[in-house]
């Protein structure tokens, strides 16, 4: 894989779309199961004391811990009230255009880069949330292709 192109990597690993079926998945999920497996289809958009934050429900988690660590330090009501806007934030769920079977190691890439996957019955799909480009300019694709030169060069 050291020499491949952009381009290959892309055929290789993302090649097999499956959108249609996996929207039926989820359409047909009446138990809401397959919704327990979906990582960072929220996005919050909260107004901080410190300014505007936005990001996924993990990134949430972390601004909350480290607002709650400085309010171990200090009473703050201004921080005191950031905690009550993050907890009660709902987030906006992202519209995912096309789903792609991927191996693990590229879910577990694109979940801690914050791009939405659905992990059911140990199969991955990454969640594209931008259409009109080629999958060899999407930027999680990109930077993912980066790496993976990087480890094998």
């Amino acid at each position: 894989m050291a020499h491949a192109s952009i381009e290959e990597f892309v055929c290789r690993y993302f090649s097999l779309q499956q959108t249609a079926l996996i929207d039926n998945l989820l359409y047909e999920d009446k138990e809401m199961d397959m919704y327990n497996g979906l990582y960072n289809l929220h996005v919050h958009k909260v107004e901080l004391s410190t300014g505007a934050f936005t990001g996924t429900h993990n990134q949430l988690m972390d601004k909350k811990a480290t607002i709650l660590e400085q309010l171990q330090h200090r009473r703050n009501a201004a921080l005191q009230k950031d905690i009550e806007r993050l907890e009660c934030d709902r987030g906006k769920e992202r519209t995912v255009y096309e789903w792609y079977a991927v191996p693990y190691w590229i879910a577990r890439y694109m979940i801690d880069n914050y791009e939405v996957v659905l992990s059911w019955k140990d199969c991955y799909w990454w969640g594209r949330c931008i259409i009109g480009k080629s999958l060899t300019f999407d930027a999680a694709i990109q930077q993912l292709y980066s790496i993976v030169l990087k480890t094998h060069s």
